[in-house]
Parts: structure tokens; C-alpha cells; sequence
């Protein structure tokens, strides 16, 4: 291995004492191959077992942790105590190398739009008519709320009887975490609405409850966060830079293992925050760069978004202090080791005629082909 990427294999010391070996993560991504009732599939641990020696963590794509949720076909849900015995296959295949599996938990509020055709139902913090949905959403009940909370909660019972080293909350990319942290999609005037603080509520309760229910049942289960630091489109503003740190404030205070950022953009990992509305003047510092600054080593923070070299990998390291990778993970699930065996000259992101070795699920092609010709490497954001 050459001398300047060894701090991508330095040891990183979690919050619950666990020591990881790389600092390399598998982004978490849907692939489209679950069964009928939401249970990983053949297909689902073929991908998994080709890809289990790619980094350190190896997070599963966003997993429903209620009935009739789903935000796309064949998405793998964790909603039963049924669904374990699967969920213990699958984990086996990813840790078989001695890396962490670490389970997503997800439930996408307004975007549920498979759990809607199965239901006639979506909810969201607030009943608004959304011109980007084609069907109705009603507003959670405190009742209901109260219920998602524990639903992730028992979620994480589940991952930990199933075997898995750990779970994220997936906070991020629209879902419903964070359209209560929105004031868009937010505009309760209860305790979960209204202020920032108490726009707040409803994440850093999940958060809680998965935490509590980790620490009781296994103290050393990971437990992560992914976020999108801002949620600014145009002229309609969710919630800035600066409010997202807020939220990040509260989430380092809980002891979490490690938080992950959601950036898709041109400038990937290093994009700035928005410039009207960056923190003090901040206008050309990189959001990875203003979150770590104020985790401040409470937790680990995991960077991604195009990373899709070495050079750009051992670069995230400058912005945080595990760097998550997606693309490269379904074109070439042997990155990690030609970085270690100094074969960097053998790394290939071409997918073409090669997805059937690759393990990639045919619904998984499809769906970006079916979006445009798919380029020599895969057309996916992380």
C-alpha cells in the first residue's frame, strides 16, 4: 500500500468502545430486490456477500420499520418479529469478514408512495397538498407519533436479535424525519411544530428511543444518524445550514456513534453552504467542514457524495472521519483491497456487461436505464 493512504487504514474508536479497522463505509442504498412481504431475498445476500469486505461498516439500503410504508418496490422492511430469522441470513453474509452490518431504519412520511397504493394512505407532519405527489397525505395524530417512536425502537430490538452490529436513522433525503424538522412540510403548531426547537422534537425522539433501546439490549450496537445538512430549493427554504447545526448540536449530545451527511451536489463532499444563508460569514466552508467543526470529536462523523477515487476518498478525510462510498461499492466491490495491495491501476467503474458478476438485482438496472442510457460508470448518486 502506498505510505499516503494509510490513515484510511488507522483504527477509529466508536462511542460504545467498538474499534473499527478502516475508515471505508458502504453507503446505504435501495436495490430493489426484497420479497413481497419486505424480507431480504437470495438476491439481496448475493449482493451483499460480493460486497462484505468493502469497508468497515456496510449499510443496507433504507429498511421500513412499519407495515405498508414502502417508498419503493421491493424495498426490504423490518416491521416483525417474523422478518428476523431472514434479516439473521442476511446479516451473516455482510459481517462473514468481520465487518459491521449496520441496518438503515426508514420511514419515508409523505414519500411512501408503494405503502399509499397498498393502503390509500401517506402521512406526513402536516396534512398539505404537495405538488410533487400525486396522492393525499394525512397529518400524524400525537397517537400516531407517539407509535412511530417505538416502531423504531422495536426496529432495533429486531436488528440487534437479527444480528446485526448496528443501525442508522435515516434523517435525511426528504423522509420523514426530516419534513418534521422542515418548516415546509412542518407546520404543526403543537409540541412536534412550530419553533425551531420544537420542530426538532420528533428526530431527537427517535433518536433517543433507538439509543435507549440499543444501550439496554447491546450496549456496544452501533447507532448512527444520516442527515441532509440544508433543505433549501429556490426560494422554498425547509430549514438552512444553521439550523441544521442546531439540530446536530442536540444530536452530539446524545452519544450517538457517529452522524452521517446526505450531500448530493456537483461539488460532492465539498460543497459550501448555501452563501445567503451561511453560519457567521462561513460563505466558502465546506458544510462536512462546519458539522465536524461542531460535532467536535462527540462523535465520529461519516462523510459521502461522489466520492469515487482513492484520492477522493482519502480527501474525505479532511471533512470528517469515516467516508461512506456507493457507486464504487456496486462497480468495484474490491476497491478497498487494491487500495491495501497497491493495485489502484485494477479499480473498475465500468459496469457494462458485467452486471450479472456484479450481483446487481435486474429491477436495480432497470430502473436507471429506464431514466437515461446508463454511462460506463453506473448513474447513481450516493
Amino acid at each position: 500500500m502506498q505510505t499516503k493512504y494509510q490513515p484510511l487504514f488507522t483504527d477509529l474508536r466508536l462511542n460504545n468502545g467498538v474499534v473499527l479497522h478502516n475508515r471505508i463505509a458502504m453507503c446505504p442504498m435501495l436495490i430493489f430486490a426484497a420479497q413481497a412481504d419486505g424480507t431480504p431475498s437470495a438476491q439481496d445476500c448475493a449482493y451483499f456477500q460480493l460486497r462484505n469486505e468493502f469497508g468497515q461498516l456496510l449499510i443496507t439500503g433504507a429498511t421500513t420499520i412499519a407495515p405498508h410504508i414502502q417508498c419503493a418496490q421491493q424495498q426490504m422492511s423490518l416491521d416483525t418479529d417474523a422478518a428476523i430469522p431472514a434479516f439473521r441470513q442476511l446479516a451473516t453474509v455482510m459481517q462473514a469478514q468481520g465487518n459491521k452490518g449496520i441496518v438503515q431504519l426508514q420511514h419515508p412520511g409523505r414519500q411512501a408512495s408503494i405503502g399509499y397504493a397498498q393502503s390509500h394512505q401517506a402521512y406526513a407532519p402536516t396534512a398539505l397538498d404537495f405538488p410533487f405527489l400525486d396522492y393525499p397525505v394525512q397529518g400524524l395524530t400525537n397517537s400516531q407519533i407517539e407509535q412511530i417512536i417505538q416502531a423504531f425502537g422495536q426496529a432495533t430490538a429486531r436488528a440487534i436479535a437479527a444480528g446485526f452490529s448496528g443501525v442508522e436513522i435515516h434523517g435525511a433525503n426528504h423522509y420523514l424525519l426530516q419534513q418534521f424538522f422542515s418548516q415546509y412540510s412542518n407546520r404543526r403548531t403543537d409540541a412536534w411544530g412550530g419553533s425551531l426547537t420544537k420542530r426538532m422534537a420528533f428526530p431527537l425522539a427517535v433518536a433517543q428511543e433507538v439509543l435507549r433501546v440499543a444501550r439496554q439490549l447491546k450496549p456496544d450496537f452501533i447507532v448512527g444518524y444520516r442527515l441532509s445538512p440544508e433543505e433549501i430549493h429556490g426560494a422554498n427554504i425547509g430549514y438552512t445550514i444553521d439550523e441544521s447545526l442546531q439540530l446536530i448540536e442536540h444530536l452530539a449530545q446524545l452519544d450517538l456513534d457517529y452522524l452521517h451527511t446526505s450531500i448530493y451536489s456537483s461539488a460532492t463532499f465539498r460543497v459550501p453552504a448555501y452563501k445567503a444563508f451561511a453560519l457567521r460569514g462561513n460563505r466558502t466552508k465546506p458544510m462536512n467542514a462546519l458539522i465536524h467543526d461542531q460535532i467536535a470529536g462527540r462523535s465520529a462523523l461519516m462523510v459521502s457524495g461522489s466520492i469515487r477515487t482513492p484520492a477522493a476518498t482519502l480527501d474525505g478525510l479532511n471533512y470528517g472521519d469515516l467516508v461512506a462510498l456507493g457507486v464504487v461499492a456496486l462497480s468495484d466491490p474490491r476497491f478497498t483491497n487494491k487500495i491495501r495491495t497497491d493495485h489502484l491501476d485494477q479499480i473498475n467503474l465500468n459496469v457494462h456487461g458485467r452486471e450479472r458478476d456484479l450481483q446487481l438485482p435486474p429491477a436495480l438496472i432497470q430502473k436507471y436505464r429506464a431514466k437515461a442510457p446508463l454511462p460506463p460508470v453506473l448513474g447513481l448518486s450516493e
